[in-house]
């Protein structure tokens, strides 16, 4: 047969698979190779962050929470892993949150944290971009916003916990205000859209929010921000206060707002859940965490946000797009935040390109990016079904190559290396499990939840990071006195009875060191991440001791 008649054959079969999809599937099914780059981008994404390592953080103990929660099916009122908190009342704000891990957990171990992790931010990120493509009207401004609004969290992106979902609530958030901007939109068109619907998701969200983290007054605050820029435009364009009521869009914010607050207030502790959000970042403790440190513009995260300030000028310069004073607003209180706690570029990256969204949809129409585009590469932009079946092809093969087509189609699970980070004490553990210690340990701050969640049963830890907010601040101060080596070690070891003394060898060099000099202490294990050693003589825990007036003191 001769290339003219295969050439003839071949042409026929497209034709006529191309009349059958046709007559089978919507014509807005038809895609274009600009869809195929975007999933693509989408694609390659979710398969980043479902490889991310598992981070010896504080994600054990919000596990080891959450199963607390499940076996005992109430909510702790103390720190039920750290005896030197005994008896500090706790609030779970993140009960249910801490509670889906677990049950992340149960289901199918560590490694469907990985999964769940990359599912809620590959979600977040799609919410985002929607809610953007109704600030634009165009899927690739909106892409690009969601992409921005990525790398200006860059510093946080592979934090696993609770947080997690309350950034796909935020930006839940966001795609529900954008939506509400489409529906003035038609209503000024002639329609008359009810934003009952709006108003009742709002509620909905808040009270998943509230539960999932501790993280939905940051949603308050952007409402209440948009609230405040509204009022102040039509006091400023009407100089009366009845225009504030008589102004749809102001009790919309207001209703909104409201609705907010009662959604916030039904969690297990009613109100107190939203006065301890608000006092929670003035405890002491906190001002020697990192992530609670005020921005620095050397830090990776002072850099991103500077990136958004440069891009902020950039676009309002050349934008013709309005600016609203609620915009001004929010982006000067999430400015303002991040700028004293560094952890709050999580929240302000979704803002700065919530707010920047209209200006780079516009900048890119008047630069006419998509007159460039189609003349530069015209084979892309015929719609067709071929591209919607190579997409469709493009989304299984990366769920293959992902871990978590493992769920579906079997296969062998990650070994401990390819899932953990490579500071895990995976050694330390296995040691302290197969010698279960006796008395409290004193190890790092952040190896602590990974020691409680996978160390011995009952095993007792001076601190970690989920209680770094809980424990006395004397016992904080003793911690970090240890922890930074100061001559006053000695002292305090003896004083809190601990026996067994594990030391991050990256991060602890002091500590390291100081060890040659402390020869009432054996090195019982080593190896490239961690050291553990023990009294020669051990000490008699407080709570086997006649006179432990002492310990009680120090909770």
């Amino acid at each position: 047969m001769d290339n003219t008649d295969t050439n003839a054959r071949t042409g026929l079969a497209d034709d006529e698979l191309s009349k059958l999809l046709t007559s089978k599937l919507p014509a807005s099914w038809a895609l274009n190779g600009w869809h195929f780059v975007a999933a693509v981008g989408v694609a390659l994404f979710f398969m980043y962050h479902n490889y991310l390592h598992l981070f010896h953080s504080d994600i054990w103990g919000h596990v080891a929470y959450g199963e607390w929660i499940l076996q005992h099916r109430q909510l702790p009122t103390e720190e039920p892993f750290v005896p030197l908190a005994s008896g500090v009342p706790v609030i779970a704000t993140a009960w249910l949150g801490q509670a889906i891990l677990a049950l992340a957990v149960r289901a199918g171990g560590h490694e469907w944290l990985s999964h769940l992790f990359a599912i809620t931010v590959w979600m977040t990120y799609i919410v985002l971009a929607r809610a953007f493509w109704f600030r634009t009207r165009h899927g690739g401004a909106a892409l690009i916003g969601a992409f921005g609004a990525w790398m200006v969290a860059w510093g946080r992106h592979s934090i696993i916990r609770p947080e997690v979902f309350g950034l796909l609530c935020f930006a839940t958030l966001l795609w529900l205000l954008a939506r509400h901007g489409e529906l003035c939109q038609k209503e000024r068109d002639g329609s008359q859209p009810s934003v009952l619907w709006t108003h009742a998701g709002i509620g909905i969200l808040f009270v998943a929010w509230a539960n999932l983290h501790g993280s939905a007054i940051v949603g308050v605050a952007l409402l209440v921000c948009y609230l405040a820029g509204r009022a102040v435009e039509l006091l400023w364009r009407e100089r009366q206060f009845a225009a504030l009521w008589q102004d749809s869009d102001c009790r919309f914010w207001l209703m909104a707002t409201q609705v907010s607050v009662l959604g916030i207030c039904c969690n297990p502790y009613g109100i107190d859940l939203l006065i301890h959000t608000l006092i929670f970042p003035n405890h002491p403790n906190l001002k020697d965490i990192i992530e609670w440190y005020p921005l620095k513009m050397v830090s990776v995260e002072g850099i991103t946000v500077g990136a958004s300030w440069v891009l902020l000028v950039v676009l309002l310069r050349h934008s013709r797009a309005p600016v609203s004073v609620g915009d001004v607003f929010a982006l000067t209180l999430f400015a303002l935040a991040v700028s004293v706690r560094v952890r709050m570029v999580a929240w302000y990256a979704p803002v700065v390109m919530w707010v920047l969204a209209p200006h780079l949809g516009d900048v890119w129409a008047r630069c006419e990016f998509d007159r460039f585009r189609r003349e530069l590469f015209p084979i892309l932009q015929m719609r067709s079904f071929r591209w919607t079946a190579v997409i469709g092809l493009l989304a299984w093969v990366a769920i293959c190559f992902a871990p978590v087509s493992r769920v579906f189609l079997g296969g062998e699970a990650r070994t401990e290396r390819q899932l953990y980070s490579k500071d895990t004490p995976l050694g330390v553990t296995k040691y302290l499990r197969e010698h279960s210690p006796r008395g409290m340990v004193c190890g790092p701050q952040w190896w602590g939840d990974w020691l409680v969640w996978q160390g011995p049963p009952q095993m007792e830890v001076m601190v970690t990071t989920n209680s770094v907010h809980v424990v006395p601040s004397r016992v904080w101060k003793d911690y970090l006195s240890i922890n930074n080596a100061l001559p006053s070690t000695d002292r305090l070891l003896d004083q809190y009875r601990i026996n067994t003394l594990v030391v991050c060898k990256k991060l602890q060099k002091g500590l390291v060191e100081r060890l040659a000099r402390m020869p009432a202490w054996e090195n019982v294990f080593e190896d490239d991440v961690g050291i553990i050693v023990v009294r020669k003589r051990a000490m008699k825990p407080a709570d086997e001791d006649d006179d432990h007036e002492e310990a009680m003191a120090l909770r």
